[in-house]
C-alpha cells in the first residue's frame, strides 16, 4: 500500500471514530409537554422493567427500579446521551445491554421519546394529576 494510501486511510479512520463519538442530544421544542414522573416514567418502567426477573426481582442481579432514586441514578439530568437509562433502551436491539431482553419487546417510539424528554426537562420527581 502506498504512503498516500495509508495516510488516507489513516485520516478516514480518524474522522470515523471522531464523528462515532461526537454525540448531540436533542433540543425540547418549545411547548413541549411536561412529561410527569409519577404517572408516565414510572408507568413505563413498571410494566417493562420492574418486573420478575428482571429489575423488579430482589433474586436477579440487576438493580431494581422501584422508585425515583433507584431510576434517577440512571440519569444525567439534560443529557439523554449521557444517560444510562436511555443508553440501554435505545442501544442496537441485539447488542447484551439493550433493554428491555428478549423475549419482552422493545419500548415504542413514543415511550423513547417520553423518556429523553423527561431527562431533557431535568428528569424530576413530578406528581401530575
Amino acid at each position: 500500500m502506498s504512503a498516500i494510501k495509508r495516510i488516507s486511510l489513516a485520516a478516514f479512520t480518524a474522522a470515523i471514530i471522531f464523528l462515532a463519538s461526537c454525540t448531540h442530544d436533542p433540543e425540547l421544542a418549545p411547548g413541549t409537554a411536561e412529561v410527569c414522573f409519577d404517572r408516565d416514567i414510572m408507568l413505563i418502567v413498571n410494566s417493562n422493567c420492574n418486573v420478575a426477573g428482571c429489575h423488579g426481582s430482589g433474586d436477579h442481579e440487576l438493580p431494581p427500579l422501584n422508585n425515583y432514586d433507584d431510576i434517577r441514578s440512571l440519569v444525567e439530568p439534560g443529557k439523554p446521551s449521557k444517560s444510562k437509562l436511555y443508553d440501554v433502551v435505545t442501544a442496537y436491539p441485539g447488542s447484551e445491554k439493550f433493554m428491555p431482553p428478549k423475549p419482552k419487546t422493545p419500548l415504542t417510539k413514543e415511550q423513547l421519546d417520553m423518556i429523553s424528554i423527561w431527562i431533557m426537562q431535568g428528569a424530576t420527581h413530578t406528581t401530575c394529576p
